[in-house]
Formats: C-alpha cells, sequence, structure tokens
C-alpha cells in the first residue's frame, strides 16, 4: 500500500493514500450518480413534458458514466486530499469537473452519433 508523510502536531505520520480500491472508487461514483438520478427520473415521468423511455436512459447512463469518470479521478488525487490544505480542496474540485466532463461527453457522443435523433421531442402517440 502506498504511504505518504504528513507532518502534524507530533510530528511526521505515515498515512495511506488509497483508502479503498479504485473499484469501489467507480462503484461508488456509479451508484451515488445513479441514486440521484431515480430521484429525478421520478419527476420526469409525472411531469408534462413527454419524455421518452430512450430519454430517461440516456440521462441515466450518462450520469452514471460521469459518476464512473469522477470515482476514477477522486481515486487518482487520493494523495493530494490526504496531504490536506488547498490540495485537498483542488482534489475535490477536479473530480466534480471529471464527473461534468464524463456526463457531457456521453451526452455529446450520443447526439453526435444519432445526428440529435435521441433528443428530439417525442411525438404524442407514436
Amino acid at each position: 500500500m502506498n504511504m505518504v508523510r504528513v507532518p502534524g502536531p507530533a510530528g511526521t505520520y505515515e498515512v495511506p493514500v488509497h483508502r479503498a480500491p479504485l473499484h469501489t472508487r467507480v462503484l461508488q461514483g456509479v451508484g451515488l450518480a445513479a441514486f440521484l438520478t431515480v430521484f429525478r427520473m421520478a419527476a420526469y415521468l409525472r411531469s408534462p413534458k413527454e419524455f421518452s423511455m430512450a430519454q430517461l436512459a440516456l440521462l441515466f447512463g450518462a450520469v452514471s458514466s460521469g459518476g464512473a469518470v469522477g470515482g476514477v479521478v477522486y481515486y487518482a488525487t487520493d494523495k493530494w486530499r490526504v496531504i490536506g490544505g488547498w490540495r485537498k480542496t483542488v482534489a475535490n474540485v477536479l473530480s466534480l469537473l471529471a464527473y461534468c466532463f464524463g456526463t457531457i461527453a456521453v451526452i455529446g457522443l450520443v447526439y453526435w452519433l444519432t445526428k440529435g435523433a435521441a433528443f428530439r421531442a417525442s411525438q404524442g402517440g407514436a
């Protein structure tokens, strides 16, 4: 296990960098994003707007993929988080930005692959 030396009030401490393995961080990112998306989907299903199941599935998949990317970046920046101070803030901001970028990248990829067809409003009754 990788260790980082961190100065403390009673001297220098050896602290483990990764408190959880990579696959756990990825699953945490996917799980958290999926859990939050379920509530949003329930609101969309009851809204007067008509969203197709394909559009809701796209939203769910994009947010979950973004969560996985955020989990990977969270794992990669664990060392900064352990050191603390401004590095911890930078690590958290990078994780959040990676999540946002991952989500937007998946939505953009689907838009590009379907030439926008996945985002067109569903036709009533069709």
